[in-house]
């Protein structure tokens, strides 16, 4: 449900890039999945730590969430990287996007994130 949400986001931003006459509206559509990407990931370590946690192993799911949290942030700095640097998207467009998607999930998350 959240993953949709932040994919009508992610293309109803590129829509009104295109409208207010950018030329690459792809990047909002790559900005959008970069948050998506992010919320995928969050979900798989949310589960690990859950898994963690059933097995009594507290600190477990705990270093499960923090090095989540590393990773996500490297992966979200290498696909901006990525996007500006190799495929020359539009920077304002793609954090746009990034930002209105994860703005998208913080509203829209309820207990299953997938």
């Amino acid at each position: 449900m959240v993953i949709a949400f932040q994919s009508v986001i992610a293309i109803t931003t590129a829509i009104v890039f295109m409208f207010l006459g950018f030329q690459k509206f792809e990047s909002s559509l790559f900005g959008g999945a970069t948050a998506i990407m992010n919320t995928m990931l969050l979900a798989r370590s949310v589960n690990q730590a859950g898994e963690a946690a059933l097995e009594q192993n507290l600190s477990g799911g705990s270093l499960v969430i923090f090095k989540s949290l590393l990773l996500r942030m490297a992966l979200v700095l290498a696909a901006f990287y990525v996007g500006i640097v190799i495929l020359n998207f539009d920077a304002l467009q793609m954090l746009v996007a990034f930002a209105l998607a994860q703005i998208g999930y913080v509203f829209n998350k309820n207990k299953t994130i997938y």
